[in-house]
């Protein structure tokens, strides 16, 4: 729009000053095959710029065809041009506002538009979080094409197949990207899921250590990730023994670690070592009564608890108004066959907190001991509830 614009100026100045031209004394003859032709300087000017005002519009007219041929709708020229980057950038602000429907339809129109790719990565991003997955893809596929946008559509690829589950396939894409990208810690991020989803608790670790420093914080949930990860393959793969081995080869600071504590005594219960996780569990719980072994505490489940029963006992007389403490002794009592105990504790659990989880035991604890009237009273009134 703007060369023709200059050219329709030109055009006027040459109406209005070329006659000026007249003034200028001379001709040009040019001899075709024979044919003389004879032309003022005036005459040669106006058709020089007739021939190159036919020839532009001739060559305008086949681009314009070209773009309709290909499906393009720039019909005017920067003017088109202007609409879609009016569009872009509101759509980026409907975008902000939280109005995604609003700004999808805007990212759209853009479609045409030179943005290196920006555009479309908008749009997938949209479609992400509108939870259209396959046109998400295919927005991305097609920012591929500009090379400002090409690294950073793979990594959303990326995103996007590990939000599928697809690992194997996040992986492969990542390891095509190259660049600063896989120096950013949303990279090492996104690799270290991928590592999780694929059970590669080594290579995890390997890769969060070398990137201590840019993870920062993150770096500390991840270590405690990786040695739940690495005790759970351990003792799927090799055993409890395996297990058991392998926490001893752990340092002081992470034995100390209470997630550590709790995978490795839940990992010893499932195992079927109800015993072993006892002595290790009344060996941290003494060292620190930390509120995340109750939990473990009620799934001892051997005859002679006794080691378990005398520190709950123990913790009872310091804290005698906390209903947690009655109820895992309830469960532990309930575990080992002391019924007298166990009915005692959950009533006095109960009496402190209400608990459908205890109010189920002591209908379990009231069927074995034969009471089942008051059983079947409890059940009801947990139904009605």
């Amino acid at each position: 729009m703007i060369r023709l614009l200059i050219i329709l100026v030109l055009i006027v100045v040459a109406i209005l000053f070329g006659h000026m031209l007249s003034e200028v004394e001379g001709r040009i003859v040019i001899d075709l095959a024979g044919t003389i032709i004879q032309l003022s300087l005036l005459g040669a000017a106006i058709i020089s710029v007739a021939i190159f005002l036919v020839v532009w519009f001739a060559i305008w007219l086949l681009i314009k065809f070209i773009r309709f041929a290909s499906g393009s709708r720039n019909w005017l020229g920067a003017l088109s041009s202007r609409q879609q980057t009016n569009a872009f950038y509101r759509g980026i602000q409907s975008m902000l506002l939280n109005e995604n429907d609003q700004a999808r339809k805007l990212i759209q129109k853009s479609s045409k538009g030179e943005f290196e790719g920006t555009n479309f990565l908008l749009a997938a991003e949209l479609e992400r979080q509108a939870g259209n997955m396959q046109t998400a893809k295919a927005n991305l596929i097609q920012a591929m094409d500009y090379s400002k946008s090409e690294q950073i559509s793979v990594f959303k690829q990326a995103e996007l197949a590990v939000s599928q589950n697809e690992y194997e396939e996040a992986m492969n894409l990542l390891a095509t990207i190259d660049g600063p990208i896989r120096k950013t810690k949303a990279f090492v991020l996104l690799k270290i899921q991928v590592l999780k989803g694929l059970n590669d608790w080594q290579q995890v670790k390997s890769l969060a250590t070398e990137n201590k420093k840019l993870l920062g914080e993150d770096f500390v949930t991840l270590a405690k990730q990786w040695t739940t990860g690495e005790f759970a393959a351990i003792a799927s793969k090799e055993g409890a023994n395996a297990l058991k081995s392998h926490w001893s080869t752990l340092s002081r600071s992470q034995k100390k670690d209470i997630a550590n504590q709790v995978t490795y005594v839940e990992l010893l219960i499932k195992q079927g070592l109800s015993a072993d996780a006892e002595n290790e569990l009344v060996t941290f719980a003494n060292k620190q009564a930390h509120p995340s072994f109750w939990v473990l505490f009620k799934q001892i489940n051997h005859s002679d608890p006794q080691k378990s029963i005398a520190f709950i006992e123990g913790q009872i007389k310091k804290q005698p108004q906390n209903a947690d403490l009655y109820s895992v002794l309830g469960h532990l009592a309930y575990n080992s066959n002391d019924l007298e105990l166990a009915f005692k504790a959950i009533n006095k659990s109960l009496e402190l907190h209400d608990n459908k989880m205890d109010k189920a035991l002591l209908a379990s604890i009231l069927e074995s001991r034969h009471d089942y009237e008051q059983a079947n009273m409890l059940y009801k009134s947990m139904l009605a509830s």
